[in-house]
């Protein structure tokens, strides 16, 4: 059984509405979970999501929008992204919340410019084609980065159709077939 982790986004729930659509239409062999972080500090979120991967045994991590950034910065990690908010410093103001929790997120920014060629191969990103909130803003960012990208039929939040392309995506990605 593979094991994944849910990191949902900025005021999500560990068991919200995309961690449910993706329990519902995972293949066989496969189980997730969300978890329950502290978003309002990046460093103590990133500690609680370790030691969730750690003591849990998990395959794979699943992060969504600030989930997604959080995600990204999980170094030898297997990681799927879904519309991933890769500059929380530049998105987070929008949406007005405090400068102490947008500080928090910053140092780890620079970390996605830095992934290791192994580290960009543990890392798939699947970007709306819909995205409401974020556009296409960070998809040339991404690539960029870390290179492994799919366009899916959503909105910020994961449709069905979105969510059946990641699950369709876990045989070929633990397989270590490039979908590119």
């Amino acid at each position: 059984m593979k094991k994944i982790l849910y990191v949902h986004g900025y005021n999500g729930m560990p068991e919200g509405h995309s961690c449910n659509l993706l329990k519902a239409i995972l293949p066989e062999g496969y189980s997730i979970e969300g978890i329950d972080y502290n978003q309002d500090d990046c460093a103590i979120a990133r500690k609680q999501i370790l030691e969730y991967i750690k003591t849990h045994d998990i395959d794979l991590v699943i992060g969504s929008s600030l989930g997604g950034f959080i995600t990204l910065t999980l170094t030898g990690v297997r990681r799927f992204v879904i519309n991933p908010c890769c500059l929380p410093s530049v998105e987070l103001p929008k949406i007005d919340v405090s400068q102490k929790l947008i500080d928090t997120y910053k140092p780890f920014e620079p970390l996605l410019d830095h992934a290791s060629n192994e580290d960009r191969n543990l890392v798939r990103g699947f970007f709306a084609d819909h995205d409401e909130l974020l556009g296409d803003r960070y998809i040339e960012f991404f690539i960029q980065r870390f290179g492994h990208l799919e366009r899916i039929t959503s909105g910020h939040h994961l449709s069905e159709k979105g969510a059946k392309v990641i699950a369709g995506s876990l045989e070929n990605y633990f397989e270590g077939k490039d979908p590119n």
